[in-house]
This record gives C-alpha cells, sequence and structure tokens, in this order.
C-alpha cells in the first residue's frame, strides 16, 4: 500500500502557504551562515537537509493518516448503511 499512498501524496497533496515563514527562516539561515566557517556551514547544511526530510516525511505520514481515517469513516458509514437496509427487508 506504501507505494499507492505515495503516489496519492504525489498527486493530491497541496502544501499550504507558508512564505512569511518560510522567507523568515530563510533569511535567517543566511544570517547565521555567514557567520559560520566553511567546516560549520557544511554541518548547517547537514542539519536543514536532515530536518526538511523530515518535514517532507512528516507531511506524507499525516497525508495517510488522513487517508486511513477517512477509508475508516467510510467503512463504518457504510457497514451501517447496509445494518440498516437489511433491517427495512426484514
Amino acid at each position: 500500500m506504501g507505494y499507492y499512498m505515495s503516489e496519492l501524496y504525489r498527486r493530491y497533496f497541496r502544501a499550504t502557504g507558508f512564505s512569511e515563514l518560510e522567507e523568515e527562516i530563510e533569511n535567517t539561515r543566511q544570517e547565521v551562515r555567514d557567520c559560520l566557517d566553511q567546516a560549520q556551514q557544511r554541518k548547517l547544511m547537514h542539519l536543514i537537509d536532515a530536518q526538511e526530510q523530515l518535514k517532507a516525511e512528516l507531511a506524507q505520514s499525516s497525508f495517510e493518516d488522513g487517508f486511513r481515517l477517512a477509508i475508516g469513516l467510510l467503512r463504518e458509514l457504510e457497514d451501517k448503511r447496509i445494518r440498516l437496509q437489511l433491517e427495512e427487508e426484514g
């Protein structure tokens, strides 16, 4: 199911606009980077890359959890509909 969830996520997930916050983060990152030597800059970039990967994985996980919740709710509603239909027939 992982492949299908990944494809659904890629097709339907739309990131919300946090442009002001993202701009503030980028400006602060550049200010910090300018104060660091080259080795420290590499460490900072490694930290930022890891943070971006974590953010992407959390977004994917949240999308999958929401999808599973929706499917679970749909199943419950369908089960209830079937029970009501059987009660009406019986």
